[in-house]
């Protein structure tokens, strides 16, 4: 791609997403903000200091839950419109007042969940007893949960007015990526390539031509280099406000702190990145070297790894027949869960083209009782139909818990959320599979399948976790930590995992810049949890099992009345077993074994 990116208003509006589904236009946001507003005044002027009788609080909850439905919606217009387009000034200036009246509404609302906690458990559990309290249950038995980490209310009050400016790190690590962030044009062959953010990482990155490849990276980790001290900065201080947050709450450490909201044990946690880092890494070592020989390289590095399985010209797809796949794939889930796919895809809930300043990568976000907006950086590659199957997972489960909970349950474990996006990734290549296709088509396919699945959200997010607790642990031990630490953390992860399989490139030690997730707390080790949880389901639904997937359209439909581990359990998968993240392991091997073949 040597072309510039489109601008976004030069894109083809049918294939990108459709946020008149919340809001008609500006004036209607703007008109919906102030029924927000005034929701959360009338909310505070009633309930306030009211907080005593079973039948006012039940009242408070069902109130609060009307509160929590217009705050998405409106959080949801004023935060998607900018995602795809960081130069449109009128999505700016929403996001930036939005954000500003949040933290205002937040320090309104938090009163509730501080007067609540002061009541005693019996109180609380007088609430559930009375008639309709039950619906409230889950809600409740949070607040009991969090008595023990509360603070006084006027000191969580204190803190919900600054929650934007406490997690501002985010927005900055944005800012920065998205606007600021400049990579020099790189020659290959006499042509000049412009490059960027996104472009690399879906053009370049993964391109056939060494030359180009290997130009591109260059270019472009020496445009990361130029901003790593101030990456670094901006990162350092969201690890340490995190460790003063964690202390003030009355624990021990910062990894507990963050572990405590997925309802998951440090051992758990130490548990998947120590087995994948040492006995998922032969596997992948093993990956790089089929692709160093699948491609005649003469050697192969970092620059390389990203490259498709498949050597020549790079099966694409369009729109309309990815939907076709996917529907066809996804059908053994039953008709109501393909009905929203249906919708997905009828409603334009999707954001396919890549634009320049759009967020890069893909996601899901789901609005209560709304769309569930996915974004996606579409290159035509069939391993696109895999990336629109995970992202429609996360749509699946959040559409189906929203319509069995209401809006204030708690949301499921991060440990948990991409399980259901990795189970639609399993049985959509096993659909693939057994089309009639020829060896070639499906040895190119498994190597997709393996790139995409295992390595990006395995593999990538494995490193993250891996480099992440390295720099907790430091946090806890009081450790002075700067870009130079932070770039020796990273190479020693990528070194010890890698060995002698690829070269580690100068420079790569800059990738902790390219994620957001640090900025998410104890993030990206659950992906290696939902791969665990989602392989092991998949693989059950694509063979036909009937009974897996009425328990695993239960366990969808439950939201956050589980912890992770109960969840998992429930699915008939269990993440207290180390044998159950070998299995996995093992599969990915399999499939190498189907390489080989």
């Amino acid at each position: 791609m040597s072309g510039k990116i489109p601008l976004r208003n030069e894109l083809d509006p049918q294939y990108t997403w459709d946020l008149s589904l919340l809001f008609k236009d500006q004036a209607a946001y703007e008109a919906g903000v102030q029924v927000l507003k005034a929701a959360v005044s009338d909310f505070k002027q009633k309930y306030k200091g009211q907080l005593q009788n079973p039948q006012v609080i039940l009242s408070a909850l069902a109130a609060y839950n009307q509160v929590r439905i217009k705050l998405s919606w409106a959080m949801h217009y004023a935060s998607m419109a900018y995602e795809v387009d960081k130069l449109d000034q009128t999505a700016e200036e929403n996001i930036g007042k939005f954000n500003i009246l949040y933290e205002k509404l937040a320090k309104d609302l938090s009163f509730f969940s501080s007067e609540l906690a002061q009541l005693s458990d019996a109180d609380l559990d007088a609430v559930a007893e009375i008639e309709g309290g039950a619906d409230y249950q889950p809600v409740l038995a949070q607040i009991k949960r969090e008595k023990a980490h509360m603070l006084a209310p006027d000191l969580e009050e204190a803190l919900s007015g600054l929650a934007n400016s406490i997690q501002s790190n985010y927005e900055l690590y944005n800012t920065m990526k998205f606007q600021d962030m400049f990579f020099a044009d790189f020659e290959a062959k006499g042509q000049t390539y412009h490059n960027a953010f996104s472009a690399f990482e879906q053009d370049y990155e993964p391109h056939p031509d060494k030359d180009v490849r290997r130009a591109a990276w260059k270019s472009f980790h020496e445009g990361l280099a130029h901003y790593q001290h101030t990456a670094a900065r901006n990162y350092i201080q969201q690890v340490e406000t995190e460790k003063k947050l964690a202390s003030l709450r009355g624990f021990d450490s910062v990894f507990d702190y963050l572990l405590y909201d997925q309802e998951v044990s440090r051992q758990d946690y130490d548990q998947i990145i120590d087995t994948y880092t040492q006995d998922f890494a032969p596997v992948m070592r093993r990956y790089a070297k089929l692709l160093k020989a699948q491609h005649d390289l003469e050697d192969i590095s970092l620059a390389d790894i990203k490259i498709p399985f498949a050597k020549g010209p790079v099966a694409t797809i369009d729109y309309a027949e990815s939907r076709k796949i996917i529907e066809a794939a996804l059908a053994p889930l039953g008709q109501d869960y393909l009905d929203i796919v249906g919708r997905a895809f009828d409603q334009r809930w999707i954001d396919y083209p890549m634009n320049q300043t759009k967020s890069t990568g893909g996601f899901c976000s789901t609005v209560y009782g709304g769309p569930s907006y996915i974004l996606l950086n579409w290159t035509a590659s069939l391993s696109e139909v895999l990336v629109l199957a995970h992202e429609l997972g996360h749509a699946g489960h959040f559409t189906l818990l929203n319509q069995n909970n209401l809006a204030i349950t708690p949301e499921p474990s991060m440990y948990f959320v991409e399980a259901p996006s990795t189970a639609n990734e399993v049985i959509t290549c096993s659909y693939l599979l057994n089309q009639p296709i020829d060896e070639s088509a499906k040895r190119d396919l498994v190597g997709e399948f393996i790139a995409r699945t295992y390595f990006h959200n395995m593999v990538t997010h494995l490193l993250e976790a891996d480099f992440q607790r390295k720099v907790y642990t430091a946090v806890d031990a009081g450790q002075v930590l700067n870009a130079g630490k932070l770039n020796q953390f990273y190479r020693e992860s990528l070194e010890n995992f890698w060995g002698d399989a690829l070269e580690v490139n100068p420079g790569a030690e800059l990738t902790w810049m390219r994620q957001p997730h640090y900025f998410m707390g104890l993030y990206s080790y659950t992906y290696s949890a939902g791969l665990t949880i989602g392989t092991q389901i998949g693989q059950k639904i694509a063979a036909g099992d009937q009974t897996a997937v009425t328990a695993w359209l239960e366990v969808l439909k439950a939201g956050g009345t589980l912890g992770p581990i109960e969840l998992a359990a429930k699915a008939g998968v269990d993440m207290k077993d180390k044998a159950t993240l070998q299995a996995t392991i093992k599969f990915v091997d399999g499939l190498l074994d189907q390489l080989e073949a």
